[in-house]
């Protein structure tokens, strides 16, 4: 099956992160492509679902080919889709599709309702 995600090919695999607990703060970091690297002007990070009490983004930034940002939050049990839009100085527009686990605290954590199942507000650098 193909079509896309915001451009992200369906038959590509996301890239699992390292989960977290709902109450930490973590930084991540991922490496984009030898070519996006060389060429890179601007970075956008959302998160879907998105809403109060979801998990939020800060801290985006890069350096040699790196890109690191800092989630916070989210909801136990919730898996999140995280989309990572890279742009290049000659126009050109690369997505990398990232999911995220946050674990459960307590055994008795269930399934919240989601707010809003779309992108939240991007955190845009530089």
């Amino acid at each position: 099956m193909r079509g896309s995600l915001r451009g992200v090919p369906v038959g590509v695999e996301p890239v699992w992160l390292e989960p977290k607990l709902a109450g930490a703060i973590k930084p991540y970091r991922y490496e984009i492509s030898p070519l996006d690297q060389q060429l890179l002007t601007g970075l956008t990070l959302a998160a879907a679902p998105s809403g109060t009490g979801e998990l939020a983004i800060s801290a985006l930034g890069c350096g040699a080919g790196i890109v690191t940002f800092t989630a916070a939050g989210g909801q136990p049990t919730r898996c999140y889709t995280l989309l990572l839009t890279v742009t290049r100085s000659d126009g050109m527009v690369s997505e990398y599709l990232l999911k995220m686990r946050v674990d459960p605290v307590l055994v008795t954590d269930q399934p919240q309702a989601i707010p809003a199942p779309g992108f939240g507000t991007a955190v845009v650098w530089p």
